[in-house]
């Protein structure tokens, strides 16, 4: 399929979303420790920053190759 712009600047949005989303997430955890709750805050705001990460190179690869990671034939028969 390729690189397509439109699309491209849509999963850019979702990016930011997503990140945007998360970065409340962390500031909610940030508070967890404030509170005492040191090890599931923390682990929280490692897990949301992962979930970013993951999140946004999902998307750059869709941007890229213009598919979704449904569209790889590496999926076909997997299911069960």
């Amino acid at each position: 399929m390729g690189f397509n712009p439109k699309d491209a600047a849509e999963s850019a949005r979702d990016i930011a979303t997503n990140a945007i989303e998360k970065a409340s997430d962390i500031v909610e955890n940030a508070g967890d420790i404030v509170k005492g709750d040191v090890a599931g805050g923390t682990g929280r705001i490692i897990q949301d920053s992962v979930d970013i990460a993951t999140q946004s190179v999902d998307k750059v690869k869709e941007m890229v190759t213009g598919k979704d990671d449904d569209d790889s034939p590496d999926d076909e028969g997997a299911d069960g």
